[in-house]
Order: structure tokens, then sequence, then C-alpha cells
């Protein structure tokens, strides 16, 4: 993690000093604010986890089979993120904002056997990611302009295999809504705005499809998964 945020704020220092210095002292895009609405786009990197909640069972379990599971991670790779931003503003320092996205993640769940077998679940996502929230401005200080952002975030995944008639395998629900809050940094180029920006989100939708159901040994040891990301961003708008 301490490695993709050195990488994050690198570029993101690159691409502000590679401007001329003298941007930070005359006042760029000085009508930009005065409109009410205005669109962009957004690229980032997107590192998705679960949050497990285990069964009953399987917590009071005591294990003697050597193939019994004694262990379950989540581990996560990053992913990729791009998405259109349209903007409202609402009152001078709060802005309304939807943006429509895709992102790309793989998760995998780990599961660790008493022998010390390991057996990897690869979840693989495909999602139309669909946040509403709210952009609480600082006032203005010559080319810089931090925030907050909150709000809400539905997500359907275009991957799932919540409708496959087979109990046997892994399966994942296709939607998932949560919470989503970060901060940013609005930087007011000669040409453009360009926002730096933290998100994360907070999965309050168990995304394990009917677990006691299945048949599919791994599974039968998980009462509830939860999605939890963190998205670091490069809008320009």
């Amino acid at each position: 993690m301490r490695n993709k945020l050195t990488i994050f704020f690198t570029l993101f220092s690159f691409i502000i000093f590679s401007q001329n210095s003298n941007q930070f002292f005359e006042l760029n895009l000085k009508k930009y604010d005065k409109q009410w609405y205005h669109f962009g786009f957004t690229i980032g990197v997107a590192k998705s986890d679960f949050k497990i909640d285990y069964t009953d069972n399987f917590m009071n379990n005591v294990s003697y089979d050597e193939n019994d599971i004694i262990g379950i991670e989540s581990k996560s790779t990053p992913g990729f993120n791009v998405g259109i931003i349209c903007d409202l503003k609402i009152f001078n320092n709060l802005n309304f904002r939807f943006i429509p996205s895709l992102t790309f993640t793989q998760r995998d769940l780990l599961f660790n056997t008493l022998n010390g077998v390991k057996t990897t679940q690869i979840v693989e996502n495909s999602n139309l990611d669909l946040p509403i929230l709210f952009k609480l401005r600082s006032n203005r200080f010559q080319n810089i302009r931090p925030y907050l952002i909150f709000g809400g975030k539905f997500t359907y995944d275009m991957a799932s295999k919540e409708q496959v008639d087979d109990f046997s395998i892994f399966k994942l629900k296709k939607i998932d809504y949560g919470m989503e809050f970060g901060f940013g940094l609005d930087i007011y180029l000669a040409y453009f705005k360009l926002c730096p920006e933290i998100k994360y989100f907070y999965g309050i939708n168990n995304m394990l499809v009917n677990s006691y159901l299945h048949t599919n040994s791994l599974s039968n040891n998980i009462d509830a998964l939860y999605t939890r990301s963190i998205l670091f961003s490069l809008t320009f708008e």
C-alpha cells in the first residue's frame, strides 16, 4: 500500500511541477467556479478486498481432519477505474456529483487447511459503478482548493455468476451498495482543473449468495462477505 501511495503522489507531483511555476501566483481559470455545471473524466487505481464474517460452526470448530479448513484470508490485486464526471454546483462550497464508471478488479480468497495446503478462490469483477456524491469544498486559496467527498454508491457486477444454475461453484451477488467517502485537492491549471483524490467504499450488502444452500465446502465456512475498497484517482475537469 505504501508503494502505491508513493507512485500516486510522485505522478501527481510530476504533473504539477511540470507546469509553469508562475501558475501558483497567477489566478488560473478565474471564471471556472461561476459555472453551474461542468463535465470531466477520471482514471485511477482501485484496491478491493473482503470483510469476512465466519459461520458459528467454523468459529467453534476444533479440527482433527488434516483437510479441514482452519483459516480464510482475503487478498486483493490492483485494479483499474475509468469514469465520466457530471458535476452540478448547489452552493458556492457544495457540489453534487454523479460519476458513472467502470472498475475492473480481482480478489482472491485463500483457504488454509490443517495440513498446510492452500486453496485459492479467484473472484474477478467487472463493475459498473454509479456513485451519487456530495463535494464539500473549502474556499479557494490561489490555485488550490481542498475538499471532502461523501455519499452512496450502487455497483452492478457484469461478471457475476449469481444466475448460474450450479450450487457447487462459488457465487457472489451482482448488486452491491454502500457508503463512499474521501478527500482530494482541486488544482486550477492554465487550461483545466486537476484533482488528485482518494475515496474509500464501505459495502453494506452481503455479497455471498445463499451460503447455507451451497454444496461448495469452501463457502460453507463463510456467513457473509462485505466489500471494502479504496480508489486513488486523478480527475480532469
